[in-house]
């Protein structure tokens, strides 16, 4: 009974202070209100240092660049709810000024560091050839948007035959959505 009385106490005080509009505000009728958002597709990739420098190698030795930690890293993002794949492939290593080349296999990776929800598929250097190979694959909420960030380690080995001189190449990182 009391909770009945205070109801038109109220109503009673909308009508006398709100005038002809607080009444008119009572006989209204509400709809459902629809909204839609469009989400914008996120597929973005960058690498933070894109020089590998080896400084001087003597034939047949290995020097690792990054090996107390890492050297570099790639940041991946995509939200598409689909897989991705990062792959790598090294174009050439060849001598600046001469005709000597080494082979794409004295390069190698290794992937020191994952923020992803998939295991890494390698644990130890892996070599680097002149086609893409596969370095991840994306799972869970990798592809949901969440930022994966892959640190690497690279080992560069000579063969005793190596010609002195300096080399240069370009490795190749691709972000996909086909393995």
């Amino acid at each position: 009974m009391v909770t009945w009385i205070l109801r038109i106490g109220i109503a009673v005080g909308w009508l006398w202070w709100g005038g002809p509009q607080a009444a008119e505000a009572l006989n209204q009728q509400f709809e459902d209100l629809s909204a839609s958002v469009e989400v914008a597709p996120v597929f973005s990739f960058s690498l933070d240092h894109p020089h590998l420098a080896f400084g001087v190698v003597g034939p047949k030795a290995t020097k690792i660049i990054g090996e107390s930690g890492f050297y570099n890293q790639v940041t991946c993002r995509a939200n598409s709810g689909r897989p991705w794949y990062l792959k790598a492939q090294l174009l050439s290593l060849k001598q600046v000024g001469g005709g000597a080349s080494l082979d794409p296999s004295s390069l190698k990776w290794k992937l020191a560091d994952s923020t992803g929800s998939a295991r890494p598929l390698h644990a130890d250097f892996e070599p680097f050839t002149s086609d893409s190979v596969l370095i991840y694959s994306s799972e869970g909420d990798d592809n949901r948007g969440q930022e994966v960030i892959l640190r690497f380690q690279y080992s560069l080995t000579t063969p005793l035959d190596a010609q002195a001189g300096t080399y240069v190449g370009e490795v190749i990182f691709t972000m996909v959505e086909t393995p």
